[in-house]
Parts: structure tokens; C-alpha cells; sequence
């Protein structure tokens, strides 16, 4: 699975608004209190689903294009979807 920095910042971007929507002080997580909570599955066809405390909390999902490319897909807990999907292309 490759995506570029775009993709991981808007990642990062949506998991902070999420767990804040949860009541969770970002600022205050300490590294191994993210590494206990939060878990991110990876299905076979690349698709990424992150949860926190075993809630569900964004899922990521690839669409390939037959021209190489990759758009990424996501989508919130409440099933809509968000702005900013990169396209990227695949090596």
C-alpha cells in the first residue's frame, strides 16, 4: 500500500476530528495512551479502518483506476463521506 503525505495528513486530520467528536483531548494523548486505544485494520483489498477503544472511527478506502492511479476514499463514523481524498499515482 503507498499513499503520498497529502493522503497521511488528511488521514491524521480526520482521526484528530473524530476523537475530539468522541470527547477526547488530542493534545492531551500521551504516545503509548494512542498506541493502547487506537487500532487500524487493514483489509485484503487495502481498505483501512480505523477504531478507537473498539469504536470504529474512519475508513479509508482505495479506488484504482486502470490508469495507475489510486484515489482514497473516506469516510467518518457517520458514513459521510470527506473532502479531500488525494489521487495518487502508483509506483
Amino acid at each position: 500500500m503507498h499513499f503520498g503525505n497529502a493522503v497521511a495528513q488528511r488521514i491524521e486530520e480526520l482521526l484528530r476530528e473524530q476523537l475530539e467528536e468522541l470527547g477526547v483531548d488530542v493534545s492531551a494523548l500521551e504516545p503509548h495512551e494512542i498506541a493502547a486505544n487506537m487500532r487500524c485494520d487493514i483489509w485484503p483489498d487495502q481498505t483501512l479502518l480505523y477504531a478507537w477503544k473498539e469504536t470504529p472511527i474512519l475508513r479509508v478506502v482505495p479506488e484504482r483506476y486502470d490508469d495507475g492511479t489510486v484515489q482514497w476514499r473516506m469516510f467518518t463514523t457517520d458514513g459521510t463521506e470527506q473532502r479531500g481524498a488525494e489521487e495518487e499515482t502508483v509506483q
